[in-house]
């Protein structure tokens, strides 16, 4: 268990009336957490109540803006009603520990949740999109992948039609890093003969998915790279790959908000995972989603 929650069930035990759930503490009073250096941000139908240091809160430009409006107070309260708790949980951690979330990924496989954790990572990478943290949209995109790979997952359909037919046109845009890896693990995973009808069904659902399929295998074509070898699955640790890296992984940001402008250059969440780091959220690229071929 990472010290994170450890420091937080520790003091759990010495308050009464509170109650430790799955991730951390929630439903915690105000009387006896908020102040005015704490805020406390009640998410989800339930209102689970999460208290987070108020300076971690201002390093996010969302949460700043609404604590300078009640600048004054002696405590504050924020609701995020459309929110999940869980996924909430992901971002607490993130923001408090500054680390990459593979601890949730080992407690998911223990706990047999790794179906839950999916769809906690896809609505943390777009609720990172809204709040403005494109460094938590790559953390959580990692995440991802790494889950998919622990799993050894096929993309799974649902994921697709949600990206591509659910969310609407500003989120869909948000989540277009998440759409390239989508279409990488189509073609990596369901390019085989038996596969084209479902794969046909998918075209026909989801508008703009054929086109972003064929200009990925275009690329990987030009690449001289075999599209059945290359495994979106499996990040590699740099983005200056040697040849024979190239045919069998991606490159460290391949997927990330910064990939068009990192190059082969050092990830900037190498150094580290944390979000007083800025990133932009459009990484200043005129670049459409079909991106350049050295990407691969």
């Amino acid at each position: 268990m990472p010290a994170f929650f450890e420091r937080r069930n520790a003091m759990a035990e010495n308050m009464p009336n509170v109650l430790v759930g799955k991730g951390g503490i929630v439903n915690l009073s105000l009387d006896r957490m908020g102040g005015p250096d704490t805020v406390k941000i009640m998410v989800g139908p339930q209102r689970d109540e999460f208290f987070i240091p108020r300076r971690l809160l201002l390093s996010c430009e969302f949460f700043r803006a609404q604590i300078d409006f009640a600048r004054g107070q002696t405590s504050h309260s924020i609701v995020l009603d459309s929110q999940c708790p869980d996924m909430f949980r992901l971002f607490e951690f993130w923001l408090c520990e500054k680390k990459g979330l593979s601890y949730f990924i080992d407690d998911a496989e223990s706990n047999q949740s790794c179906e839950e954790l999916h769809w906690d990572l896809v609505n943390l990478q777009l609720f990172a999109a809204h709040i403005g943290e494109a460094a938590l949209q790559d953390v959580a995109m990692d995440a991802l992948q790494d889950l998919y790979l622990r799993c050894n997952w096929e993309i799974d359909p649902e994921l697709v039609e949600f990206v591509y037919t659910e969310c609407d046109a500003e989120a869909s845009y948000c989540l277009r890093n998440l759409r390239r890896w989508i279409v990488a693990m189509i073609a990596w995973g369901m390019g085989e003969t038996e596969e084209r009808g479902t794969l046909e069904k998918m075209f026909s659902k989801c508008a703009g998915l054929r086109e972003e399929y064929d200009s990925h295998l275009r690329k990987v074509s030009a690449s001289k790279l075999d599209v059945g070898f290359k495994n979106p699955q499996l990040r590699l640790p740099s983005n200056r790959l040697r040849s024979d890296e190239r045919n069998f992984g991606y490159r460290q940001c391949s997927f990330h908000t910064h990939r068009s402008t990192i190059g082969q250059k050092r990830c900037p969440h190498a150094y580290v995972l944390s979000p007083l780091m800025y990133c932009s959220l459009t990484d200043g690229s005129t670049e459409s989603d079909s991106d350049r071929s050295d990407t691969y």
